[in-house]
């Protein structure tokens, strides 16, 4: 059994300081990310000592606490992916909006909005995709079997979410198809490779719309970042190059850097 213990400790005077910059607050996660992951799963205990204000509790008893997050989320609602775990933070570290396939609907877009012009500390606007996301399925299913699109269209909630979802589905063939050929389709791993590459895809792509979105006041002190958090490895990553690259991404900066990545996740995700 491992432990994984945040523990109070008044004697933890020196608070970490808040990254100054879009890139400190990016190497922040990553260094988080890899921590978790590196946690041993045979044994052994990990103890996070934290300040007061990381549990929310106040230096003055009845006093508030100031919201001061240097990263904002937009993840999966799925609750194998709690954002501060994965990226190994602690309370007001994250600005965290949730949702299935973190689709940019406009509720979470307009949080992120509400981040980015009232939290003066954010320095960093990330989109993390998952591994074996039930909302891409849905999605991947829909375009497999077009029929199984009838019940979907019943459900206009359900619907928006799938259809939000479905261009990196159709980006994902397309890669699936120019690198390993028109026959990958009828493959038998062909339906599990389209779900992990639209995966990718979708995260990216809702990085690129909210690197888009908010252009007007990017700059060096804010940015935006995306990546995949693998299940099994425990990791925030991408599936590209040997297998996996740890850490996040930058967003594709047009239509052909994100169908570039699609190419090289395609690579990867192979269908045979």
């Amino acid at each position: 059994m491992t432990e994984i213990v945040w523990r109070y400790d008044p004697a933890y005077a020196v608070e970490e300081q808040q990254p100054r910059t879009a890139a400190e607050a990016r190497a922040r996660l990553d260094a988080g990310s890899a921590s978790f992951a590196a946690l041993p799963l045979d044994g052994g205990r990990a103890v996070i000592a934290l300040p007061a204000d990381a549990l929310g509790l106040p230096a003055e008893p009845g006093a508030s606490i100031a919201q001061e997050p240097f990263a904002a989320v937009l993840g999966c609602a799925d609750a194998r992916v709690p954002a501060e775990f994965v990226f190994g933070q602690a309370a007001n570290d994250l600005f965290v909006v949730r949702v299935a396939g973190n689709v940019p609907g406009t509720e979470c877009l307009g949080s992120l909005d509400y981040a980015v012009a009232h939290l003066a500390s954010l320095r960093l606007l990330t989109v993390v995709g998952h591994t074996g996301c039930g909302a891409v399925t849905a999605a991947v299913d829909a375009y497999l079997v077009p029929a199984s699109y009838f019940d979907v269209a019943g459900n206009p909630d359900l619907r928006a979410i799938v259809d939000a979802i479905m261009a990196a589905v159709t980006t994902a063939a397309a890669a699936l198809t120019e690198v390993h050929g028109a026959a990958a389709a009828q493959l038998p791993g062909y339906r599990t490779a389209l779900i992990e590459t639209a995966v990718v895809v979708n995260a990216a792509l809702t990085a690129a719309a909210l690197a888009q979105q908010a252009r007007p006041v990017l700059d060096a002190e804010l940015g935006v970042a995306f990546g995949v958090y693998d299940l099994a490895r425990r990791s925030v990553g991408l599936p590209v190059g040997e297998g996996w690259r740890a850490g996040l991404a930058d967003p594709p900066a047009d239509a052909e850097a994100l169908m570039a990545l699609a190419r090289q996740v395609a690579a990867v995700k192979t269908p045979f």
